[in-house]
């Protein structure tokens, strides 16, 4: 079939992406073809406990079988980290982090105003008020950001169990196919963005970087 006819009639230009062609795309993990596997052969399997208490097990992958099975291996590692509750644990993490962000800045900006009234201040016991008011805004804004960076430690470590969960479900040649995904998706320095633009620095685990490993895997 030519490429013409594979185009769907009525498309326009302007209703696509345009991809990039310094972009290298994803390099997905593609197991090799067994011919044949043995009938008798006992899958491994991984025990789990589930956010609500019940145990579940989940194949371990061996690197054995074909795509479409590995595909469906993968399928069943996400309802399984997703049963236990490590993403939930991880989004209620990030929603701290967020609402410790707005309080913080609020804090600031209190501390701000106050200092502007304590400056246009002329009444000794006016300016007695806002000092303490702004000295009590000085220890809030500390207590703040004592707490953000416990949140985001919190976070942090909410995400590398998950990565680190998403290993367990994988086993001897299996596993080094993710371990090198995972490496070039959250340690490459420097690594090209999806522009085509060379940034500087890790990307870290986090939840797109984990999404996006996931993809490159299947």
């Amino acid at each position: 079939m030519s490429l013409i006819q594979q185009i769907p009639k009525g498309l326009k230009p302007q209703e696509v992406e345009r991809g990039n062609g310094r972009v290298n795309p994803p390099i997905p993990y593609v197991p090799e073809k067994i011919d044949k596997i043995d009938p008798d052969r006992k899958v491994p399997t991984i025990k789990i406990e589930l956010s609500n208490g019940v145990e579940s097990r989940v194949d371990l992958w061996e690197g054995i079988g074909a795509s479409e099975q590995f595909l469906c291996h993968m399928m069943s590692v996400r309802e399984g980290i997703e049963g236990m509750g490590l993403f939930s644990r991880h989004e209620e993490a990030e929603a701290k982090v967020s609402e410790l962000k707005k309080q913080l800045k609020k804090a600031k900006d209190s501390k701000d105003a106050t200092a502007k009234e304590l400056e246009a201040s002329v009444c000794e016991a006016d300016k007695a008020c806002f000092r303490d008011a702004l000295n009590d805004s000085v220890d809030a804004i500390k207590k703040l950001k004592t707490e953000l960076a416990a949140a985001k430690e919190e976070c942090t470590a909410a995400m590398a169990i998950i990565f680190s969960t998403t290993s367990n479900f994988f086993r001897g040649d299996g596993k080094t196919p993710w371990d090198k995904i995972v490496s070039k998706q959250t340690e490459r320095d420097p690594w090209t963005n999806l522009r085509g633009v060379e940034q500087s620095g890790v990307r870290g685990k986090t939840l797109d970087r984990h999404g996006r490993t996931v993809s490159s895997s299947c």
